[in-house]
């Protein structure tokens, strides 16, 4: 290799370098929008995919895995939990009529899927808010919100269609006008659920 050579393929090293570096500094000079003009465009999110790290503990098991939420309109949705080996633990297709669900092969239809995901898996999480609360939005049976300085939600409490009452909290934020969620936990009385969202496609 001659020295040139040498001298060029390190100034491509340390070029590459730079820009990752500055890349993950960029994200942090945007600003969040102002609170209405935030809502109103997090409100009008009617399809989007959601990518995430998922963990979940409960009296009947804990789980790791990772989740793929595609939302495809305002009630209509497919999501798809798999573990750390890529096999899925349960695929769920719902829109505003029925909920099906499949799990170990097997199909399940019901009206309500976080009624039908308690009883196949004995653990469930909010599902029928869960294209708002993904997007940092509280749902109709939602309580004792908070807010950041910014106008950002960052916790309230809501009762899903299973009666179970859920405390949400939202960690962190991505760098962008939007602020989406980033890190969030669900806790009820004896559940937690952890999610830490890799990616966004709107």
């Amino acid at each position: 290799m001659s020295v040139i050579f040498r001298k060029l393929a390190l100034l491509a090293i340390f070029l590459f370098a730079s820009a990752c570096s500055t890349t993950k500094n960029l994200p942090g000079q945007t600003e969040v929008l102002p609170q209405q003009q935030r809502q109103q465009q997090l409100a009008a999110l009617h399809n989007f995919t959601v990518q995430a790290a998922v963990g979940i503990k409960s009296p009947a098991e804990s789980v790791s895995g990772n989740l793929r939420w595609q939302q495809q309109d305002a009630s209509a949705y497919q999501a798809r939990l798999a573990n750390m080996l890529g096999i899925s633990l349960f695929e769920l297709t719902a829109n505003a009529e029925l909920t099906e669900l499949l799990v170990r092969g097997e199909r399940y239809q019901a009206a309500d899927a976080s009624n039908l995901l308690w009883q196949l898996a004995g653990w469930s999480i909010p599902l029928h808010d869960m294209a708002l609360w993904l997007r940092g939005l509280p749902g109709d049976s939602a309580t004792e919100l908070q807010y950041d300085t910014a106008g950002r939600l960052v916790s309230f409490n809501l009762t899903d269609s299973t009666g179970i009452r859920w405390q949400l909290t939202y960690r962190s934020f991505f760098d962008d006008a939007l602020s989406l969620p980033k890190q969030l936990q669900l806790q009820s009385a004896d559940t937690q659920v952890r999610l830490v969202i890799r990616s966004w496609q709107l």
